[in-house]
This record gives structure tokens, sequence and C-alpha cells, in this order.
């Protein structure tokens, strides 16, 4: 016999519970009285339970465990926001799928949270952190603060269909299979403190100094990405704006430090705000190709030539956000050796190809020795 992962729903009418404590779990409470109704069944994978949204929501939950194959749907007729409070002290776990046409909020201040399946909504936060839920319900500026969770971690897919996804705890895991996309904005915040500011113009993601860690090796997409943490941030996945004029954020607090694994990449214009490293490596905007091409520091350019002593371009100096895009792989994208300025056969070294850690897309540029021969 199949057990529903909602024993009591579309049972119990929402205004008769009354107290979170003792109720069974999986079983919410309505603390927002005649802003949501709900009703369950049984479906061929699982239990799918829909709430019906008259109001701006919140739902205090005991132990929280959406199990693969099923469905929580959140369907607005009114309203804009529903908040769910995870009070259970065991990791929470959302690894079927969550649906909605409007905010979603998934907050577990005492515990882990794990998200494996899916969650969808025109605004999705999830956090392992402590929130005023009519605060957030507001649509305003919110501030979450840590309680006695700390990890966050988010290997499904997580997707604002109209709006931003904003990831936050003590500390944020994405692993290699976590795929966060947005419409507006993905903003991951790692910290005892992360403030999200809702209108303005700048960033939108604050984060005390002090504790806190985000570790990205999946993917975020989205027109605008902002990650800080209190620490540590540490970059081995793909944060991807869709174009080289977008921004990437990236910020840790005071003696925090930002790193770059081997296979990360940042697609868009990247501002970052502490001490960044690439393989524990300090960065040198001077003298080293690779590494400031990552963080878009100042970058010199000298002049090309084709091979027929034609000019394509003069030299020039990129500084701060001149918009770049790199792979981890040198031989990606490079031109064959009879189209190169300088081929390998006169043994003329590619400027980008001595560092064979990050190629960049382009023309290859041929060395300064050979280059003063050709003028």
């Amino acid at each position: 016999m199949k057990l529903s992962l909602f024993p009591l729903a579309g049972l119990v009418p929402a205004l008769l519970i009354v107290s979170a404590h003792g109720q069974a779990v999986g079983v919410p409470v309505l603390s927002t009285p005649g802003s949501a109704t709900w009703l369950s069944e049984i479906t061929s994978t699982g239990t799918r339970l829909v709430f019906t949204i008259t109001g701006d929501t919140v739902l205090d939950w005991g132990q929280f465990n959406l199990g693969s194959g099923n469905e929580l749907i959140f369907d607005f007729i009114g309203g804009t926001s529903v908040t769910n409070m995870l009070n259970g002290t065991s990791t929470n776990k959302i690894a079927g799928t969550v649906t909605s046409n409007g905010d979603v909020g998934f907050f577990s201040p005492n515990a882990d949270l794990k998200v494996t399946g899916t969650v969808t909504a025109n605004n999705v936060t999830l956090a392992t952190m402590n929130v005023d839920p009519q605060a957030f319900n507001s649509g305003g500026t919110f501030t979450m603060t840590a309680g006695s969770g700390s990890t966050l971690t988010v290997s499904g897919t997580v997707s604002a269909t109209n709006g931003s996804v904003v990831l936050a705890g003590p500390t944020v895991r994405i692993p290699a299979s976590g795929l966060i996309q947005a419409a507006d904005a993905v903003r991951i915040g790692g910290g005892r403190a992360v403030t999200v500011e809702t209108s303005g113009s700048g960033r939108h993601l604050k984060v005390a100094s002090g504790e806190g860690f985000v570790l990205h090796m999946g993917t975020s997409s989205a027109p605008r990405i902002e990650i800080a943490a209190g620490n540590e941030i540490n970059v081995g996945g793909l944060l991807n704006t869709g174009s080289s004029n977008n921004r990437i954020f990236l910020e840790v607090g005071k003696g925090g430090q930002i790193l770059r694994e081997g296979s990360g990449l940042m697609v868009g214009r990247t501002k970052i705000d502490g001490k960044y490293l690439k393989d524990g490596y300090a960065i040198d905007p001077d003298t080293d190709d690779m590494r400031s091409a990552v963080n878009t520091s100042t970058v010199k350019m000298p002049a090309l030539k084709r091979p027929d002593g034609s000019s394509v371009s003069t030299a020039r100096t990129l500084v701060n956000d001149a918009p770049m895009s790199a792979s981890a792989d040198s031989g990606r994208d490079r031109k064959r050796a009879n189209a190169q300025v300088a081929s390998n056969d006169n043994k003329a070294k590619p400027i980008l190809k001595a560092t064979s850690l990050f190629g960049m897309r382009g023309v290859t540029v041929a060395s300064s020795e050979k280059k003063k021969e050709k003028r």
C-alpha cells in the first residue's frame, strides 16, 4: 500500500490545526487563516498536494521530506507569495517537484536543507536561515539570519520563471549536477546574516563579514549573477549571464578569498571584491594573462598583424570590467597553424598559449620577439 507523504492533507481543514507541536510529520500549520486551502491526491508516482492560494500565506511545517515522485503545487488566485517554514531539526529534503505561479520561499533555520528535485516558481528563495515571514511575503527588503541550521545543498534544478532565485545559508553548496536559472537574477549568499534588497540599482545581495562559504560547482544562468560570502567563494562550475554585457559580482568579507577551480568559467562582465586566487595563487593582473582574463583586470593587448603585414588592430589596454570569455581547454577555438599570425613553423610562441591552464577565445597573438621582426 502506498503511503501518502502528507497523510492528513485534504482530510483535516487548515483552520482546525492550531499548533505545530504534536502534528503528524508532513502536515502544515496554516499561520495565515483564510489564505489557502489544499487538496491531496494519489498519482502514479506518489502524492500530489495542491494549495490554492487566495492571499499571502505562511505555512509552518514539521519535518519536511518531499520524496521523489511527489508533487507540491502552489496555485495563486490571490496574493503573490507563500513562506514555508521548515521547523524540523533533521535534514529537510526536496527530492520531488515544487511548482508555482507565484513567489515561493523555503526556510530551514534549524536544520540542513537538501534539494535534489525541482523547484519552479516566479521567484524562488531557499535558505537554511530564519526570516520574518511577513517581511518576506511583503515583497520588500528582507534579512535572513542563521540559526542552528547550516548547509543548503542544491544538486537538483531551481528555476525562477519571472524573477530571481535566492540561495542562502551559512554554507551553500551547488554540486556539479546543480542547475540554477532565473529570468532576472541568481543571488547566492553564504553567511550568518544575508540581506536581499528588492529595489534600487546596484547589487541587491548583502552579506555580513565573518563566517560564510559558497561552493559553486554546477551551472547558474541569469542576466545577472551575484555571489557573496563572509569568508570564501569557490567557483568550479559555470556562471553564465548569456552576454558579455551582463554582470557577475563576486564579493567576500574582510580577510576572505575567492578561488576559481580548474574548470570554472564565468561569462559576463565580472566585478570581484576581495582577494582572488586561482588554484591557490594570487592574481597579478600585470603579468598573468590567464588569470587577469577571468576577473577582467587590466589586460595589455599588443598590435596584431596578418601574415601579409596588414594591420588587424592597434595596441590597446583593456581595464577592469572588459568583457571576456575563456575556457579551461587551451586548444579550443584556436585557429589552424596556417591561419595564425605567427605559425608554429617559425617557432613563434603565442602569448596566451604560454599559459596552458587557461586558453582565450579569439586569434592567437604572436610573441613580442617575433612581432618586432615583422615591423
